[in-house]
């Protein structure tokens, strides 16, 4: 699956929920393959079965991540018109604009601490830059139309500015509410094989 790679800054909460996810998925798996080696598997081959494994055992942050994305597109105001249909696929125009959009406007987002990059499929990419777009073009138009854009702003315009910036929906500012979502970034070690678990419910 091709992959296109993202930079999102995170704050803290963020930042901490992903490190110990990577800490625990890592000594999961590490755990899951010496206790393979005791039965007496070569280590090489519990090693290869392990990383065929990760993605559901020991999701890896890209996984988590992803996930997380995508539950979030799914969610009404942003899966598409009426909350159900697609979203009108970006012209090159508008992919072109979206490039241009840089920092988006704004009061300066608070709390970020970490700029993170994740790696995600790329037919998802491509649903959250849209998604993005749509959800904000119009209110992106209102900032242009009020020259509220691109230069020094007095104590009116930045409130006016702050006002209608608050309804733009970056493809960053997505990303963290997907992972700030309850239970995102929670992962238990799957201490077992699915085959183990299904004797015992037996």
């Amino acid at each position: 699956m091709e992959k296109k790679r993202i930079t999102v800054w995170v704050t803290k909460p963020i930042k901490k929920g992903l490190e110990n996810h990577i800490s625990k998925a890592r000594a999961a798996e590490k755990t899951w393959i010496e206790k393979e080696v005791e039965q007496g598997r070569d280590r090489r081959e519990a090693r290869m079965e392990a990383a065929r494994l990760r993605p559901e055992r020991w999701p890896t942050q890209d996984v988590l991540v992803t996930d997380a994305v995508r539950r979030r597109l799914e969610r009404e105001d942003l899966a598409g018109p009426a909350g159900g249909g697609e979203w009108e696929p970006l012209t090159k125009a508008e992919q072109a604009r979206l490039r241009l959009a840089g920092r988006w406007p704004g009061p300066d987002t608070t709390g970020l601490v970490a700029e993170c990059q994740f790696g995600l499929p790329v037919d998802l990419v491509e649903r959250l830059r849209t998604a993005s777009w749509r959800v904000s073009q119009d209110w992106l138009r209102l900032l242009e139309e009020e020259d509220l854009i691109g230069r020094p702003l007095d104590g009116y315009e930045r409130e006016r500015r702050d006002e209608l910036a608050a309804n733009l929906m970056s493809p960053p500012h997505i990303v963290r509410q997907a992972l700030a979502a309850p239970f995102a970034l929670f992962w238990r070690p799957l201490a077992k094989k699915p085959a183990e678990i299904e004797a015992e419910d037996q």
